[in-house]
């Protein structure tokens, strides 16, 4: 049996393993030349089992698309190519030594700091927004704007490298005018937490629900809570959609006052109200702190607090600088790693966010994720009542399914030993005496119905299932 050979991709040889998602997972890779020269970049590759027209189109919108953004804020695309051996799609892109919003933010959360310094998170924030202003400017080579929304910015799709740079990356699911797929009637895309309140509704969209996104991602970052994820996803769309947004400086007293605006202000729900665009939210940003960190400051603090993912990189890195790397081996073609499971958190039918249930069971609650603040609503639930806003954890709802189930059980069995007794007590006025008496009222000596109507009160109140969102 012939050894298996290293996985490539067109001239790139994969190093090693970075990621995974619902449509991609993400290599490091190696160009090789003459006289030594050596490139390292990452290749992200369209899941083998997801290769039909939806999924495929989208993947070369985004590799179309990315080529025509050159920022320093916004991951670079190289090349689009196929594999020999299967057919697989990929891009080529920029490799960034670091790692992701979402883990440096909790890493300082759970660390000694116990936050982000607040300085640090304004310069993350204004770099995210020059690479999503760059986005939204991008232009063909002929000087025809692109019209790009990125739809999807989320802490996981923020990139802070050990260089001190922040790159926006993932425009799977980006839309412009030059788009070749389309996105379904009545259908949400991006994570649900972080979309805008015209994104949630499906109405037309503008630059202006990328703001948005920055505001909720900023919010976040400063409080080290999420705002509006309960980690179901109705429930976080009614919070996007109604919950009233308290100012960061509530769960953080030393965020200055001029910051707290700036990110209120691209948190209002009227969008001819919220900042006008991310360039804007740029430099209202660097206005609102004066001074704020460097690139150096960033570099020092993603060192600090990278953790285990970073360390894993640089190792791996290091290794294959030193000589010692080893190179991906192609896996047999039976084998099947990868989930099919498309989309966790990026689709939503909008039939869904009017109180269908849903097939799916509820999501679990990831041990590293932010934790969601319980913040009193103005009536978050307005077909509802002005009711308590629900954010129990699945747990909760598994709880309050049992009791449900247990109520009705018992009622049923009252039910059955109730008409047991009723047709008891008929036979014994016909054939003796009953071995149980039938309860009487004390006050008329009459058979009383007090049993069957608690039976009937009890079935009539036990809780009904409750909506799998």
């Amino acid at each position: 049996m012939s050894e298996a050979a290293p996985l490539t991709f067109g001239r790139y040889e994969a190093l090693f393993h970075i990621a995974s998602g619902g449509m991609a997972e993400v290599f490091a890779a190696r160009l090789s030349g003459p006289a030594g020269f050596e490139k390292l970049v990452a290749v992200k590759r369209l899941l083998p089992e997801l290769d039909d027209e939806r999924f495929v189109g989208m993947f070369l919108d985004e590799a179309r698309l990315a080529a025509h953004i050159s920022s320093p804020n916004v991951v670079q695309t190289y090349e689009l190519g196929r594999a020999d051996d299967d057919g697989a799609l990929y891009i080529v892109m920029e490799l960034v030594v670091g790692i992701t919003l979402f883990e440096l933010c909790v890493n300082a959360v759970e660390g000694p700091m116990r936050g982000m310094p607040i300085p640090i998170v304004v310069e993350i924030m204004a770099q995210a927004a020059h690479g999503a202003s760059d986005a939204h400017e991008a232009t063909t080579p002929t000087g025809n704007l692109l019209h790009v929304i990125h739809r999807d910015i989320s802490p996981q799709n923020i990139l802070v490298g050990v260089d001190g740079r922040v790159r926006v990356t993932d425009f799977g699911i980006a839309r412009a005018v030059s788009r070749s797929t389309e996105t379904q009637v009545g259908q949400l895309k991006g994570k649900v937490a972080y979309v805008a309140p015209e994104q949630a509704r499906g109405q037309e969209l503008d630059p202006r629900c990328d703001v948005f996104a920055l505001g909720v991602v900023t919010w976040e970052a400063l409080t080290g809570k999420s705002l509006f994820n309960t980690g179901e996803p109705i429930e976080t769309i009614q919070r996007v959609l109604n919950l009233p947004i308290p100012s960061p400086a509530k769960f953080r007293p030393d965020v200055p006052d001029a910051l707290a605006e700036v990110v209120l202000w691209a948190l209002q729900r009227d969008r001819d109200k919220r900042c006008p665009s991310a360039a804007r939210f740029e430099r209202a940003l660097r206005d609102a702190i004066p001074g704020a960190a460097s690139g150096r400051d960033i570099s020092a603090f993603v060192h600090a607090n990278g953790g285990p993912p970073l360390a894993r990189i640089k190792k791996r890195i290091n290794e294959i600088h030193s000589g010692h790397d080893r190179t991906v081996m192609r896996p047999p073609p039976t084998a099947k790693a990868h989930s099919s499971r498309l989309f966790p958190d990026a689709e939503v039918s909008s039939a869904r966010l009017i109180g269908r249930p849903s097939d799916a069971p509820p999501r679990k609650r990831s041990q590293r994720e932010l934790p969601t603040e319980e913040i009193p609503p103005e009536n978050p639930y307005p077909s509802r009542g002005a009711g308590k806003l629900r954010t129990e954890a699945p747990a909760g709802r598994q709880r309050r399914l049992g009791a449900a189930l247990i109520l009705g059980i018992s009622a049923w069995l009252i039910a059955g030993i109730v008409a047991w007794l009723t047709l008891a007590g008929g036979s014994s006025r016909r054939d003796g005496p009953a071995l149980i008496q039938a309860p009487t009222d004390q006050a008329t000596n009459e058979p009383s119905n007090r049993a069957t109507n608690d039976a009937t009160d009890e079935t009539a109140t036990a809780p009904d299932d409750p909506p799998t969102p």
